[in-house]
């Protein structure tokens, strides 16, 4: 069982050519962007910040978004203020023009709260952001949302790094393990559910889990008691760290939850039976092909059956 999840967890990471390959296209994004809103001025990497999955620890293969928050002078936010409509709007469009100065072969869009870049290997979305620098919001970041006719938003990415920091520190690892999982499962079985959802809920059932303390070897029913914890919690809402507002998560997921949760409970009482090659074939339905069966169980009990 531990070489089970050992196995998909290393499929799972990211590859030291592809977190190459994101920390190289963010810092090229940002340095477009600090060419003309900072001119004259040498490049400052703390002007541009890597948030969402990648920034907090939990992306995973395949790789596919890549969130970074670019740090905009106050003064841009002061023009912007004098514009009249979608004032929003039209800074991301500002962003976007700027961007395909250096990238005009790409297709990029603005919408929501994001500009688009759709690179061969990582989407990136750029938000454009203004810091808080004192005051009850020190910390924080001002965002642009396009939506509802424009407005302003507070973004706490460094809340809720700190929370699952924290919280994974405490448990020894097992949070950012439990998310990666749970997005190959979101991926694998079409979940409708939006993974921030899934990462505040891991990481409120991991602080609460009796065997939170334990090693990997657990890691079978820590599965199996996260779906169950997660069935409870159909219909209800989620508030991500240093957020005002909460998420709702619906119950469109809650069939296939349910489903989950049936074959981790069967893939438990094989791997208590020592029947890996079942175990994994159970696994494997829940998670897809990252998780490896076990064929070389299933070759030896072959071998020893002749």
């Amino acid at each position: 069982m531990i070489r089970h999840f050992e196995q998909f967890l290393s499929e799972l990471e990211l590859k030291d050519p592809e977190r190459l390959d994101a920390e190289g296209k963010a810092e090229r994004i940002a340095r477009c962007l600090f060419s003309k809103y900072y001119p004259y001025q040498g490049f400052n990497p703390s002007i541009y910040v890597k948030v969402g999955s990648y920034g907090k620890g939990t992306a995973s293969r395949p790789r596919s978004d890549l969130d970074v928050l670019f740090v905009l002078p106050r003064e841009v936010y002061e023009r912007v203020e004098t514009l009249t409509g979608n004032k929003q709007s039209q800074l991301l469009q500002e962003v976007r023009r700027t961007l395909l100065v250096t990238f005009p072969k790409t297709e990029i869009s603005a919408d929501g709260q994001a500009v688009i870049a759709p690179f061969q290997t990582y989407n990136v979305d750029i938000v454009p952001a203004f810091r808080f620098i004192s005051g009850p919001y020190a910390g924080q970041y001002l965002i642009a949302d396009t939506t509802a006719g424009g407005r302003w938003r507070n973004s706490n990415p460094v809340a809720e790094y700190n929370w699952l920091q924290q919280t994974d520190a405490a448990t020894a690892g097992k949070v950012r393990h439990l998310i990666k999982m749970l997005k190959a499962w979101k991926r694998e079985c079409n979940v409708e559910i939006k993974s921030i959802s899934l990462e505040v809920l891991a990481n409120v059932f991991v602080t609460q889990w009796e065997y939170r303390d334990k090693t990997i070897f657990y890691y079978d029913w820590m599965i199996r008691d996260l779906f169950a914890f997660l069935m409870n919690h159909v219909n209800g809402w989620v508030q991500p760290a240093g957020n005002t507002e909460r998420i709702h998560v619906g119950d469109r997921w809650a069939t296939k939850c349910r489903n989950a949760y049936n074959r981790a409970l069967k893939a438990c009482e094989y791997e208590y039976a020592d029947k890996g090659f079942d175990a994994s074939t159970e696994w494997q339905k829940i998670f897809g092909s990252q998780f490896q069966l076990d064929w070389m169980q299933s070759l030896l009990l072959a071998r020893i059956g002749a």
